[in-house]
């Protein structure tokens, strides 16, 4: 697939960045808004920019995210992952191209996710907030969107079993990156929505 026909295809698969529904907002007691970005850049080819979480932090140590977090009052939600983006590596707004969003849910965190997908700059530097993230890497868009990679994983959570997809990436390097939980399942979605129906 051409670097052309994988962005056509997330594309197709992302809902229109306004939201006029209200879906992106709170839908249990107790819960907080929140956004992530699912950066990509083009180098060779597409590319999907991760964080990896200092094990420091109080919650979720250690884990692969998207940059992303909790919604400030008075801005849009899509602000919200612009500015989580900033903060955490360093690429402000003027260097990311917002292309929509996916469907909000429900995380087991507490959060009302919104998941937004922009493209970043290839000369945009990137300068993580060492509080926040330990490191930051690159996955090619094209191994994550590649069925062959995504690692089926049943669990039993509140009275009921869930199905999960696990994303495990070795890196040139050596360095193992586990890509589980939320993050994972936001790839899949993309996967589901724009590129599952190029499955033979």
């Amino acid at each position: 697939m051409t670097s052309e026909d994988m962005l056509s295809n997330v594309r197709r698969a992302l809902l229109p960045l306004s939201i006029t529904d209200g879906t992106d907002k709170v839908k249990r007691d107790g819960q907080r808004v929140a956004a992530v970005l699912c950066a990509l850049v083009m180098r060779e080819e597409w590319q999907v920019i991760l964080t990896q979480r200092p094990e420091t932090m109080p919650s979720h140590p250690g884990q692969i995210a998207f940059p992303g977090g909790k919604a400030e009052p008075e801005e849009s939600i899509a602000q919200t992952a612009l500015r989580e983006t900033e903060e955490e590596i360093g690429v402000g707004a003027s260097n990311i191209q917002l292309l929509g969003r996916l469907p909000s849910f429900n995380a087991v965190s507490r959060y009302r996710i919104t998941p937004f997908v922009g493209v970043v700059d290839s000369n945009a530097v990137i300068t993580p907030d060492p509080r926040e993230v330990e490191s930051v890497f690159e996955v090619p868009l094209s191994f994550l969107m590649n069925t062959s990679n995504h690692i089926r994983r049943e669990v039993f959570f509140d009275e009921k079993n869930h199905v999960l997809f696990d994303m495990p990436y070795d890196e040139a390097d050596g360095t193992h990156r586990n890509i589980w939980g939320m993050t994972a399942m936001t790839l899949y979605r993309l996967w589901q929505r724009g590129f599952a129906n190029d499955v033979d």
